[in-house]
């Protein structure tokens, strides 16, 4: 009976614990979710270096035109004017997020963000969005498309 609870009591906690273990152990960073409205916006990892307890990574990947391309994302269909939330489960460090729109394969703008939102463009069109941040492991980027209709 005493090796059962035992048992019992180790399957519980690696059960409740899993999720932190997995956590502890990864040497990947968070993916955001980012919607616009009720739509979730389909993501792509970028570059990242991240530090877990038993290992480090850093990956390069191509640009966010590029990786959206190989990565076959779909654009998401929003209004003119739409806010777009951008939310991870671990927050990253304060005044670290950075959201930048391409405007050809090789210039940027900054879009500014307010409470992890940024305000999409009035005009229709596809645009390629990424994403920077910062946390205590790492540093990570990532890019997603929407179309304005």
């Amino acid at each position: 009976m005493k090796k059962f609870l035992i048992t019992l009591l180790v399957l519980i906690a690696l059960g409740i614990g899993g999720d932190f273990v997995t956590e502890l152990f990864s040497a990947k960073p968070p993916l955001p979710t980012i919607t616009v409205g009720e739509k979730k916006v389909e993501v792509a990892q970028g570059s990242y270096c991240w530090n877990g307890l038993l290992s480090s990574v850093c990956a390069d990947t191509s640009s966010p035109p590029e990786l959206i391309k190989n990565q076959e994302l779909k654009p998401v269909v929003v209004p003119p004017d739409s806010q777009l939330k951008i939310e991870f489960k671990d927050e990253p460090k304060e005044n670290t997020l950075v959201v930048n729109r391409w405007l050809t394969n090789e210039k940027t703008e900054n879009v500014p963000i307010n409470d992890n939102v940024i305000l999409l463009p009035k005009e229709k069109g596809v645009y390629v969005y990424d994403v920077s941040a910062r946390w205590e492991k790492g540093d990570s980027s990532y890019a997603f498309v929407i179309e304005v209709r």
